[in-house]
């Protein structure tokens, strides 16, 4: 399984949590996030720089994807799911630069790094309809789910998988 974001961990341990993963990867870009799961995070995630079936890395995710795409095209890995928990969603960003994660590019690169008939899910802060019309149109079906927030809107989870 390959994650964007860590954030507090609680998607990485979700994931490691099930028997059936065999690797969690998540590409962070800020290291003090990765470090605070060695620090005041650590309990939380349970650790998660500790755990053998955990691969952290440091890196731009949007560069990140521009290699493994080329790693996969070659023969390299394929996820069989992918998780974006990337700032708050394609529609607000706090990182300008983190909108290119939500393009067509961005999908294209997910999608080469993706299994045939694995699954794709992107956490959003929001609803975003724009975002929601360009998945269906590169991937076919979008599923939503809502996910109740504290106050306000719910949080938007888009399911999508990639052709086999």
């Amino acid at each position: 399984m390959l994650i964007g974001g860590l954030g507090v961990g609680f998607s990485a341990r979700e994931a490691l949590d099930d028997p059936r993963v065999g690797l969690v990867r998540v590409v962070e870009l800020e290291p003090k996030v990765v470090e605070w799961h060695s620090g005041p995070l650590g309990e939380v995630a349970g650790r998660l720089p500790e755990e053998p079936r955990c691969d952290l890395v440091r890196a731009d995710l949007a560069e990140w994807l521009e290699g493994a795409a080329r790693a996969a095209a070659a023969g390299g890995e394929r996820y069989d799911a992918v998780c974006l928990d990337t700032d708050n969603g394609p529609d607000w960003t706090v990182r300008e630069e983190n909108g290119r994660l939500y393009g067509a590019r961005a999908m294209d690169l997910l999608a080469s790094v993706t299994a045939p008939g694995g699954a794709v899910a992107f956490w959003s802060a929001m609803r975003a309809p724009a975002f929601e019309e360009l998945l269906r149109g590169r991937f076919g079906e979008v599923r939503t789910v809502e996910v109740p927030a504290r106050a306000g809107e719910p949080d938007v989870v888009y399911l999508v998988r990639v052709p086999e």
